[in-house]
C-alpha cells in the first residue's frame, strides 16, 4: 500500500499534470455532482412454485405467447457479471405495462416490485429463454450503491441476483450493442439507454416473496431458512435498511417483496450502503442496533421473539417457528430424538440457527472492517487534500472570498468552480488527472490484498474506484460517505458482538459472574441486574449513558496470592446486600471471571451459611473456569471458619500457590 496512504499534491506537481477531462453527465443523470436521490426500488417478480409451472418453465416459450407469459416461464440469465450478447435480446418490457398487463385474470402470475425505470428483457437461448432485469435511476450513485450492497450481502453469505454496473463510457461497445437491438424490439428502451450513462444489471429472479413462501419454513428446510434469515438480519443492520424485515422493536416497517425465496433459498433484494443519514438518526439507529444484536447473540428468548417478529407477515412461517420452540437446545435435542440424531441429521432448533446465522455474518463482516477503514482514510486523506488546496487557491483571489461549508456543500461549490475560464478550471482538471491515478492504485492495491489472503476482494467499488471511475472527485468524496457509514456501523455491531453472557449464580445467589467481556448492559438490564462491581484496577467504567440507571462501582483488587482481601469482602457484600433488599442484582466481574469475581461471589455464599467447598462447587458448574487464586482461597477460609465455625474441605492442588522463582545464588555460584 506504499503510497496510498497519503496523498501529496503540492502547486508544483499540479501545474505539471496535463489538463484533465472532467466528466459532464447528462444532466437527467445527474440531479447535481453529489447529491442525489434515492426513492428508487428494484424490480424482481413471483412466479408460482407448483409442479404444472415447472414442467412449463422447462418448456421452449414461443415467441407468440404474451411477454409475461414468457417471463414466467424463463429462466434467470447465466454470466451476468461478464457482457453479454445483447443480439439474443428477443424482447423487453417495462414493469408499468406488466402492472397492466396484470389486471388480465389470463395472464400468469408475475406480481411487481418497483420504482424508477425498470425494464425486463428476454433473451434468446437454445433450451429456454432467459431473464434479466435492466435498472435506470436519474442518478449513477444509487446504482453503485445498490450494487455495493449486493456484493457485501454475498459477502456475509447471503447472495441475491448475480448483478453488474454498466458505465457507458466504459462498457461503450456493449452498450451500443444492446442499443441497437433495443431499437428493433423495445424502443422505450432504446430510448432510456440514449439519455442513461449507467445502468444496473441484474439476474431475473423468479420466487415468493417472504409473505407468500412455505416450503422454505417446513421440515428440514425451516433450520436453513432461518439461519439466513439471521445472516439477512446483520446484514440490514449493517446497511440500516427498514424495508425488508418488519421488525418493530427496531422502527422497521419491512417490506416482505424485498425478500425472494427461490427453490427454498432466501434471495435479497432492494438495498443500498446508504450514503449519509442524518447524525441523529444514525445515533439512534446505532444504539438500538447494539441493543437488539447483543440480545440475539446471548439471549436464548431474545433471538426467538426477534426471528418471530421477522416472520410475522408469514403466519405460517411464525406458527413454524413458534412449534420449534425449547428452552435450551439440550431440550430441544432431546425433543429431535437425542444428540447422536442429531448431530447426524446436522440438525438444529431454528432459533439456534438464527443465532448461528448472526454470528457467521457478523464474523464475515468485521473481517472486512480493516480494510474498509484503510481505504476510508485514504480516501479521506484524498478529499481532504483537495479541499484544501483549491480553499487555499481561492482564498488568494481577490475576487473570491472564503467560505466556510458543509463537507458536501463545500465540493460542490468549489467543484461548480471548475467550470470558469481561470486558474481554478485548470486546478481542478490537474486534481481529476491525479485522482484518476490515485483510484486506480488504491482499487489494484485491494485486490492485491484479498489476493494476498487468498480471498476473493468483497466489493469492486465499481463506478466509485479504479479504472471505472468517470469523475473522480465527486467519485470519490461519493465512496467515502458510504464507507464512513458502512465502516461506523460495523464497529457498533462488532462492539456489541464482542460481549459474552455471565454466568447467573440464581437460584444461590443474586449475582452473576464474568470476565471483562461480560459487560452486557443491554442483557444485564433484561436479567434484572442493578449493580455492577469491577474487581480490576484499570478496566474503564462505562459512560452514564451507557450504564442508563445502573450502578458502578470499582473495588480495585490485585490479582496477588499476597493481596488482603478483608476490606475488599467486606465493601462487596455491602453493595450486594443493598442490591438484594431492594429487589436487584448484581454484576462482579474481573478480568477474566476466574479469580477476583469469584472470590467476592464465593464470599456471599459463605455469609449464607454455606461451606466454602459447596459454594465453589456451585460456582464451578455456572462457570466452569472458576479458579481463585492460592492467597484469596485461604483467606476465604478464615472467613469460612469465623462465619461458620468450621472449614470444608478444598482439593489440595486448589491450595498450592504458583511456583516463584528464587534469586538466591545456588550451591555452584
Amino acid at each position: 500500500m506504499a503510497g496510498t496512504n497519503t496523498l501529496e499534491a503540492t502547486v508544483d506537481m499540479l501545474r505539471g499534470s496535463a489538463p484533465g477531462r472532467l466528466w459532464q453527465e447528462n444532466n437527467e443523470d445527474m440531479a447535481s455532482l453529489v447529491q442525489e436521490d434515492e426513492g428508487m426500488s428494484p424490480c424482481f417478480s413471483e412466479v408460482p412454485s407448483d409442479a404444472g409451472s415447472n414442467l412449463l418453465m422447462r418448456t421452449l416459450c414461443p415467441a407468440s405467447l404474451p411477454f409475461r407469459d414468457r417471463l414466467a416461464r424463463a429462466s434467470p440469465a447465466k454470466d451476468v457479471e461478464s457482457p453479454l450478447d445483447w443480439g439474443a435480446l428477443a424482447a423487453a418490457e417495462t414493469t408499468e405495462a406488466l402492472a397492466r398487463d396484470a389486471e388480465d385474470e389470463t395472464a400468469g402470475k408475475v406480481e411487481i416490485n418497483s420504482g424508477g425505470q425498470v425494464f425486463f428483457g428476454l433473451l434468446s437461448a437454445a433450451d429456454r429463454e432467459q431473464a434479466v432485469v435492466l435498472k435506470f435511476c436519474n442518478n449513477r450513485y444509487v446504482l453503485q450503491s445498490e450494487q455495493m450492497a449486493a456484493e457485501l450481502a454475498r459477502h456475509l453469505g447471503i447472495p441475491g441476483p448475480a448483478s453488474r454496473i454498466l458505465l457507458k463510457p466504459h462498457d461503450t461497445a456493449e452498450w451500443q450493442q444492446l442499443q441497437s437491438r433495443a431499437a428493433e424490439v423495445c424502443p422505450q428502451l432504446a430510448e432510456i439507454l440514449e439519455k442513461k450513462m449507467s445502468m444496473l444489471l441484474l439476474q431475473f429472479v423468479p420466487g415468493q416473496n417472504l409473505e407468500n413462501e412455505v416450503d422454505a419454513f417446513t421440515g428440514p428446510n425451516l433450520a436453513k431458512s432461518c439461519h439466513a434469515l439471521g445472516r439477512l438480519f446483520i446484514l440490514d443492520l449493517l446497511l440500516g435498511n427498514a424495508d425488508r424485515l418488519p421488525l418493530h422493536s427496531l422502527g422497521w416497517r419491512g417490506n416482505p417483496g424485498n425478500v425472494l425465496w427461490s427453490s427454498a433459498r432466501c434471495v435479497p433484494i432492494d438495498a443500498v450502503v446508504a450514503r449519509r443519514p442524518p447524525k441523529l438518526l444514525v445515533r439512534e439507529m446505532d444504539q438500538k442496533a447494539a441493543y437488539l444484536l447483543e440480545l440475539v447473540l446471548l439471549d436464548r428468548a431474545s433471538a426467538q421473539q426477534v426471528l418471530t417478529e421477522s416472520l410475522s407477515c408469514n403466519a405460517s412461517a411464525a406458527e413454524a417457528v413458534k412449534a420449534d420452540w425449547a428452552t435450551n437446545e439440550n431440550a430441544w435435542i432431546e425433543r429431535y430424538g437425542g444428540k447422536e440424531k442429531a448431530e447426524a441429521a446436522g440438525a438444529m432448533s431454528s432459533v439456534k440457527a438464527f443465532n448461528e446465522g448472526a454470528k457467521a455474518a457478523l464474523a464475515a463482516a468485521v473481517q472486512e472492517q480493516g480494510l474498509l477503514e484503510m481505504i476510508t482514510d485514504v480516501v479521506h486523506a484524498w478529499i481532504e487534500n483537495f479541499k484544501a488546496d483549491l480553499i487555499d487557491l481561492r482564498a488568494n483571489s481577490p475576487s473570491r472570498p472564503e467560505l466556510k461549508l458543509s463537507n458536501t456543500a463545500e465540493l460542490r461549490d468549489l467543484s461548480q468552480e471548475g467550470a470558469k475560464p481561470d486558474a481554478f478550471k485548470e486546478r481542478l482538471a490537474s486534481w481529476q488527472d491525479l485522482l484518476r491515478e490515485k483510484t486506480q492504485n488504491l482499487a489494484k492495491a485491494v485486490d492485491e490484498w484479498a489476493a494476498r489472503r487468498q480471498l476473493r476482494a468483497s466489493f469492486s467499488f465499481r463506478g466509485f474506484l479504479g479504472a471505472s471511475v468517470l469523475n473522480p472527485v465527486p467519485d470519490a468524496y461519493e465512496l467515502l460517505v458510504r464507507l464512513r457509514q458502512l465502516t461506523s456501523r460495523i464497529k457498533v455491531l462488532h462492539m456489541a458482538g464482542s460481549v459474552s453472557r455471565p454466568a447467573d449464580l440464581a437460584p444461590k445467589a443474586p449475582l452473576f459472574v464474568g470476565g471483562a467481556t461480560s459487560l452486557c448492559l443491554h442483557l444485564l438490564r433484561k436479567m434484572g441486574g442493578t449493580h455492577i462491581l469491577n474487581c480490576t484496577e484499570d478496566l474503564p467504567a462505562p459512560s452514564d449513558e451507557e450504564l442508563a440507571g445502573l450502578k458502578w462501582q470499582r473495588l480495585a483488587l490485585p490479582d496477588h496470592e499476597n493481596q488482603d482481601l478483608s476490606a475488599t469482602l467486606k465493601a462487596a457484600l455491602k453493595v450486594i446486600a443493598e442490591a438484594e433488599e431492594a429487589g436487584g442484582k448484581v454484576l462482579v466481574h474481573c478480568h477474566e471471571g476466574k479469580s477476583r469475581s469469584v472470590s467476592v461471589c464465593l464470599a456471599y455464599l459463605v455469609s449464607r451459611q454455606m461451606p466454602l467447598a459447596d459454594a465453589l462447587a456451585y460456582v464451578k458448574s455456572k462457570r466452569p473456569i472458576a479458579r481463585p487464586n492460592a492467597g484469596f482461597l485461604r483467606q476465604l477460609m478464615a472467613f469460612e471458619l469465623e462465619t461458620l465455625g468450621t472449614n470444608s474441605k478444598l482439593p489440595e492442588d486448589l491450595l498450592k500457590g504458583k511456583p516463584v522463582l528464587s534469586s538466591r545464588p545456588g550451591r555452584g555460584s
